[in-house]
């Protein structure tokens, strides 16, 4: 493989970030999420799935319920990958658009890899069959997609008694069952969830879900160094931030069960697949570490994001220029 010079296309990306008609002013809540739903469908078990082959440019994939929402980022990236097809795949194109947004909201600087390869649909059916998509054998996803569900439903054995990592324990276990599966450990879970949710909102209309995760301010890197922002948010769960900064399990306006607080002049939510890192013992300590050591956390989720964008590429990964 040949080294690239990734400075123009870093540069491209970066200048059509901005846009005043799109959501809170920014694409890059939805480049981030769209590069994670790339790589997320990685199956370390038989080394298939993630960005290597770039599915998402088929139907299948694209059609995804967790993905819903994403041809905007498609539809946005498509003179980018019009004016560099001829040194970079569409996979590493739409990989790196995610990195480049991480940086420019305020975040650590991602070094790529590029040589990410885009599969025919006749060589993807090879190894997917007839969709040429890793779609259908998700066993953690009620939608039987490979992506982490936000929320699979309570626990129906449960008393009312019970504690919530065991009322919640179908959602946590799918959870830890997905990011398992993708070869991440608990400690590198919490940090691809937080570094991932600290940006944008959800939709109605879209997902069924709705409000930002962080009303303040949702298209930035808010895990501040100093303290507070989106990870502090967590701490409202003890009553450590006060009785008026308190989330509530509430029905989304889509009908969509999530927590929301109205607090501050905003509508801040969680997903129920976000509060699990908070009921569950081995999650809740990594929050809680990361909550006090905030350097730690952007290097340890810069770390955990350059493994996820390389899951399934194998050797034919390299060092850009």
């Amino acid at each position: 493989q040949t080294r690239r010079d990734t400075t123009e296309i870093r540069q491209q990306i970066k200048s059509i970030l901005r846009n005043k008609s799109h959501d809170d002013g920014s694409y890059i809540p939805l480049f981030i999420r769209f590069a994670w739903h790339i790589c997320g469908t990685y199956d370390a078990s038989n080394n298939t799935g993630g960005s290597n082959g770039c599915t998402m440019r088929f139907d299948t994939e694209q059609n995804d319920p967790e993905n819903a929402g994403l041809g905007k980022a498609i539809e946005v990236l498509q003179p980018i990958v019009d004016m560099f097809q001829d040194q970079f795949s569409v996979a590493d194109i739409w990989v790196l658009a995610g990195c480049v947004a991480i940086e420019a909201s305020g975040g650590p600087f991602i070094p790529f890899k590029t040589g990410r390869k885009d599969y025919t649909l006749e060589e993807a059916i090879q190894i997917y069959g007839p969709t040429g998509c890793p779609f259908g054998d998700g066993e953690h996803n009620p939608q039987k997609s490979r992506l982490p569900p936000a929320d699979v439903g309570p626990n129906p054995d449960a008393d009312q008694s019970d504690e919530m990592h065991i009322k919640e324990k179908p959602t946590i276990d799918a959870i830890r069952g997905i990011f398992h599966r993708m070869g991440f450990t608990d400690k590198e879970t919490v940090c691809l969830i937080i570094l991932g949710h600290q940006y944008g909102r959800c939709h109605p209309e879209v997902s069924g879900y709705e409000h930002a995760w962080y009303a303040f301010d949702p298209t930035h890197w808010n895990v501040y160094t100093h303290g507070l922002g989106y990870l502090s948010t967590y701490n409202s769960f003890d009553g450590r931030l006060g009785s008026s900064f308190m989330y509530r399990e509430m029905l989304s306006s889509g009908g969509k069960r999530q927590y929301t607080m109205r607090s501050f002049g905003g509508d801040w939510m969680m997903l129920i697949a976000d509060v699990c890192l908070y009921w569950d013992p081995e999650y809740r300590k990594h929050v809680q570490f990361y909550d006090r050591n905030r350097v730690q956390f952007r290097n340890d989720a810069s770390d955990a994001w350059i493994k996820l964008t390389e899951l399934g590429c194998g050797s034919v990964l390299v060092d850009e220029l």
